[in-house]
Formats: structure tokens, sequence, C-alpha cells
């Protein structure tokens, strides 16, 4: 269950342990792991709350270039991403313009998803592009794919332009938004298209695994662009595409895909 393979590795994630640790729970349906991950969230974000808030409400009171100064010096990535969960957007913005990129990123990996959202609605296009090109070049999909579903559109327009294409689909596979994968799909320019179909179709071990899966969460015009990328692929990827798409079983319901490699 490649859905479940990906939700396992965002709750080890959240509880800083090796996805290994949490095999026991490969039986279980993606839903049922994501609640276990919803809770233990709430437990780790919810602790010390009011504490966090007091500390961001202090923070008012300190220029900004010395609070930014603190958080990198003093507190570190985990203290200061419970910190900005706390802060009004604008602050946070303030603070993130005077942190370098790399500190951002390693706080980025910490913050509660669930709270930053009005954090990304404000923060400039070319920072958020900045951290994501940082999270990318770490190889941390989990980081980016779990706020790829808050990012306003021109924001995620500009993600899209510039990741490349198997960096945007495994993005994607650990995405909590999976409602916003058409939308994000249609962003693809046509021309980038062919590329997305060689390495889905040349995908192997469990980035197929994932991936194909990730595809049935398209709607009928994505599969339908999709499908017409595909057919322009060298048979031997074709056959390479149907025959892993057959063996996870989801091969019939991808529909213009499917007809695309039949």
């Amino acid at each position: 269950m490649s859905g479940t393979r990906a939700e396992i590795a965002k709750l080890a994630r959240l509880l800083g342990e090796p996805a290994t640790r949490f095999g026991y729970l490969s039986a279980l349906s993606p839903e049922d792991v994501r609640a276990v991950r919803d809770q233990a969230a709430e437990v780790l974000f919810g602790a010390n709350r009011a504490l966090f808030e007091r500390i961001g409400q202090a923070s008012r009171l300190v220029p900004a270039a010395l609070t930014a100064s603190i958080a990198q010096r003093s507190f570190g990535p985990l203290l200061s991403a419970r910190v900005a969960g706390a802060l009004d957007p604008d602050r946070a913005v303030d603070l993130a313009g005077r942190l370098p990129v790399s500190f951002l990123a390693d706080v980025a990996a910490e913050l509660d998803p669930r709270r930053i959202a009005p954090v990304l609605g404000v923060l400039p296009i070319a920072k958020v592009i900045e951290v994501g090109r940082e999270l990318i070049r770490r190889g941390d999909h989990i980081t980016t794919g779990r706020f790829v579903g808050d990012l306003p559109a021109p924001t995620l327009r500009a993600m899209v332009a510039a990741l490349d294409e198997e960096s945007l689909l495994r993005t994607a596979i650990y995405t909590d938004s999976t409602d916003r994968l058409p939308a994000l799909f249609a962003l693809i320019p046509d021309d980038r298209l062919p590329a997305i179909a060689t390495t889905i179709a040349t995908a192997t071990g469990e980035f197929a695994e994932d991936v194909l899966p990730l595809l049935l969460h398209l709607d009928t015009p994505s599969l339908t662009r999709l499908a017409t990328a595909i057919r322009t692929l060298p048979e031997s990827e074709r056959d390479q595409l149907a025959t892993t798409a057959r063996a996870l079983g989801v091969l019939e319901a991808l529909g213009p895909i499917a007809d695309a490699l039949t």
C-alpha cells in the first residue's frame, strides 16, 4: 500500500524516528495511519502552546533583527518552529526575511503545517522558492509535500516552474491535499509533459509503487493530457509503464492512460 508507506514516512518524520520502526503499521490503510499522525501532532504541537504564544508575544518587544539572531543562535530550528506557529503572519514573514535559507529549511521541517498556512499566504514567493529548492537539494520531499497544499496559487505556480519533474512527483507523493493535485497538474505546461511521462514510465521500486497510484487522484482532463504525452514515448517505456501499472492493480482505473497503453 503505497499511500500507507508515505503516511508512515510522515509519521516517522513527525516523531523523529526511522520509518522502519513503524513497519507494523503497514497493514493499515493510509487514512488510519494519518489518523495516528494527526493525534500525535496534536499532542506534540499542542503541548506548551500557551508558553510558545507568550514567547511570540514577548518577541514583539524586541527588534526583529535581534529576535532573528536569538532564534538562530539560541532557540535552534525546533523551538523556533514552535514559536513560529504562534506568531502573527506579518511578524513571521519579517523574521523569515532576516534568517538564512538553510536555517529556514531546518525550521520548515519542524513546523506544524496545520497552523502555518497564514504565513505561507503572505511570504514572498521568492523566499518560498529559495527554501523549497534547499529542501529539494536535501532530498526532503516530505516537508515540501506537507506544505504544497497550503501554497497560494501564484506561489504554487512558481514552485511548479522551479522544480524538476522527478522532484514535482516526489513532492506530490507526500501531500496531504490530494484534492489539489488536479490544480497542481494543470499548472504544468504541455512542453514539460513528455518529461513527466518519461519519469513516470521509467520509475522503479518504491518510487513506481508510490507515483502510479498517485495518478488516481487526477481528474479526467489531467489524465487525458498525460495520456497524450505517454503516446509519444518509446514502445519499451510504454510497455514498462503498462506492466508496472498492471502489477499494482491500477491500470484500468487510469482511464485515458490505460487506453494510451493498449
